[in-house]
């Protein structure tokens, strides 16, 4: 079981908590929309809330959630998030900061043993307080800049980035790049194929650099039909009835868009979720093969060492829990 901690703070804001509360309600969209997977994601996934203070957590408005677990409890996690939370008075934050020293010993410990972990907003405070972004970069909001370097001054304010990255460490600034912050942990901790599954559904407003989208209407309305439906059995010619439009002309959109082929397309789908599975469950390789929609084990094997340049069992073996991903890179 792969458990995604949410460790806030007092005063959390609900919109910086529920990005990543959204994002794993996501993680299950493709597979639920697949039959033969059922609710793997969510079995396989669990989200923890967690009170870093303990106790009831407070949310900015007065509102206060029952948390899941404590700190104590939580045992092995993959990624750890740190929403943002308000500060009314920017001269209390180091009070705030020194009631919150369990927290960053606890930071340390889980630094040390190779977990991600995110920041956003005021919480970025907390991984400075903790010692882990000395020498380091960090995006800081705009409202805190003066009293961060006043604070930390070992630790580089980027203000530049909206995402900032350094040795298993993110950080974001202002709260408007909070869902920027949970694509990029999504992506380190889970593969960039279902990090970019998440935010099909966004607003073309999202740029977000690591997903490639269609500029194509019809081409990225293809892509999201196939991505809901990869693990069946249909055929390319049905999906181009429901476009209205005939095979040789999806066919030829998908390549003047850049998009390689359909069939190709599913293939990476189909690829990158058996490669997750592979990881994060202990399901035989037949079994992935047949639930990501390959009859065919033989099929699936040729499919993989194709794609990965080994077979799934050497894939399995070698692939650790914590990957290094596209968008982590360590301190000077």
């Amino acid at each position: 079981m792969t458990t995604i901690a949410i460790v806030a703070s007092p005063e959390t804001f609900i919109a910086s908590l529920g990005a990543m509360v959204d994002a794993h309600s996501r993680l299950g969209e493709s597979f639920s929309a697949n039959p033969p997977l059922g609710d793997y994601a969510q079995m396989q996934t669990r989200l923890a809330l967690v009170a870093a203070q303990g106790g009831k957590l407070s949310l900015a408005g007065g509102r206060s959630l029952e948390p899941d677990m404590s700190l104590g409890r939580l045992g092995d996690v993959r990624l750890i998030y740190l929403p943002s939370f308000q500060i009314a008075d920017l001269d209390r934050l180091g009070d705030l900061l020194e009631k919150a020293a369990p927290l960053h010993r606890w930071l340390r410990e889980q630094h040390r043993g190779g977990r991600l972990i995110g920041a956003c907003g005021a919480s970025v405070c907390h991984l400075a307080a903790a010692g882990l972004l000395n020498g380091c970069s960090a995006a800081v909001h705009p409202r805190l800049v003066t009293s961060f370097r006043h604070m930390f001054p070992a630790v580089t304010i980027d203000s530049f980035k909206p995402v900032v990255s350094a040795d298993r460490l993110m950080t974001c600034g202002p709260d408007v790049a909070n869902a920027r912050l949970v694509f990029h942990m999504i992506a380190a901790a889970f593969g960039i194929s279902v990090a970019c599954h998440l935010f099909l559904r966004e607003p073309a407003t999202f740029q977000e650099p690591l997903c490639e989208v269609a500029t194509d209407p019809l081409v990225a309305e293809a892509k999201l039909w196939m991505q809901e439906r990869f693990a069946r059995d249909f055929q390319i010619g049905e999906l181009a009835a429901l476009l209205g439009v005939s095979h040789q002309t999806l066919l030829r959109r998908f390549h003047a868009a850049g998009e390689g082929t359909p069939r190709a397309f599913v293939q990476k789908i189909r690829f990158d979720t058996a490669a997750t599975m592979l990881v994060e469950t202990q399901k035989t390789v037949a079994e992935i093969a047949q639930l990501v929609g390959y009859s065919d084990i033989a099929s699936f094997r040729e499919m993989f060492v194709q794609r990965a340049g080994m077979t799934p069992n050497q894939y399995r073996k070698r692939t650790t829990p914590i990957r290094s991903s596209v968008g982590i890179r360590d301190c000077p």
